[in-house]
């Protein structure tokens, strides 16, 4: 597995944690609970990360960058 492989497969990872979050936010009726805000306010800054690297790498690859 090449790296741009594993920043998508760990991109796709994140989306659904974050899915399975949101799930259980709803699930235990703590949707604006505090905890889960922040953990979800994590969550989504690691996928803003995970997508800036996918594209950075997808550029590299092509010679863009």
């Amino acid at each position: 597995m090449d790296e741009s492989e594993k920043i998508k497969l760990d991109h796709q990872r994140n989306k659904s944690d974050i899915v399975n979050l949101v799930k259980e936010m709803f699930r235990l009726n703590k949707w604006g609970d505090g905890e889960y805000k922040i953990k979800l306010e994590e969550l989504v800054k690691k996928d803003e990360k995970l997508v800036q690297d996918v594209i950075k790498k997808i550029k590299q690859e092509k010679g863009l960058e």
